[in-house]
């Protein structure tokens, strides 16, 4: 008997402990600097980034060029002289301008302006954009003759546009009448001149229907040719862009005219161009 109650305590022994002995857990909690999770940046929509670029009348060779301000450092400066205009009249100098914009985000429909001392002097409308592909942006604005603070507007109707400068001094008259020496003599009375009226064309016209069939084709020319490879795809979109501008405005002035279809004709006769385009559709691809 006394064999079986040793036994029993020795079993006893190595049984584990009750759970109501076992130590409670405690819930964990945080360190007292832990850092406090933040939310995530918003992303930007289009900013004008980069090089403001003033080219020659053939629309590809750089005269010269600078980085676009925010404004919070120092303006960078462009020289340019009349003889580089594409058209020169009145005291107001009109310049091929390159510059470029990037959005972290897609944005469709976006328009840009361009000031000169707070006047409007260029507007680019219907821009779409990518996230995170950066586009160029082709214009012609008008300068004056001498200092013009030029301030570019990206996304101009939106609640948060991205602002950049640059200023381009452009030497010369561009075209301005020559101010007569001071004599003492009394001045001749002259009947008053009547400047020159600009020529516009609009619907109608011979000149608009060569431009209406130049827009047409380059519309046509950018959907086909857009995955063939052709090296100057990137000029024909942009010539495609600002034939609408002025398709959908039906009026354009005459130097205006003679730029695009000069553009246009620099297509038509490129050989690579009528190569791509009759593998596409056999015949001419445009007018002049």
């Amino acid at each position: 008997m006394k064999t079986h109650s040793m036994l029993l305590i020795s079993l006893l022994a190595t049984l584990p402990a009750f759970a109501a002995d076992a130590p409670r857990s405690t819930p964990v909690k945080p360190p007292p600097n832990a850092p406090i999770p933040m939310p995530k940046a918003v992303l930007s929509g289009p900013q004008v980034t980069g090089l403001f670029q003033v080219l020659k009348a053939d629309g590809t060779t750089v005269i010269q060029q600078a980085v676009v301000s925010p404004g919070s450092a120092a303006i960078g400066e462009i020289n340019v002289a009349t003889v580089d205009a594409l058209v020169a009249s009145k005291g107001r100098c009109a310049f091929n301008v390159h510059y470029n914009e990037l959005s972290q985000i897609a944005a469709t429909g976006t328009t840009n302006r361009l000031y000169d001392n707070d006047a409007l002097v260029a507007q680019n409308t219907k821009i779409d954009l990518a996230a995170n592909q950066l586009v160029t942006i082709r214009t012609q604005p008008y300068l004056v003759a001498g200092r013009n603070n030029v301030r570019l507007v990206i996304n101009a109707e939106s609640a948060t546009p991205s602002i950049g400068w640059v200023r381009i001094n452009v030497s010369g008259t561009c075209g301005a009448e020559a101010t007569p020496p001071v004599t003492t003599k009394p001045p001749v009375e002259k009947p008053p001149v009547t400047p020159p009226a600009v020529v516009k064309y609009g619907p109608g016209s011979a000149e608009w229907n060569k431009l209406y069939n130049a827009w047409g084709y380059s519309n046509y020319a950018t959907t086909q040719l857009r995955t063939k490879g052709y090296a100057r795809y990137a000029d024909l979109v942009a010539l495609s862009a600002n034939l609408t501008t002025v398709v959908n405005a039906k009026t354009v002035e005459k130097p205006s005219y003679d730029s695009l279809m000069a553009r246009w004709n620099s297509f038509t006769t490129d050989a690579a161009f009528k190569a791509a385009m009759a593998s596409i559709l056999p015949g001419a691809p445009g007018q002049k």
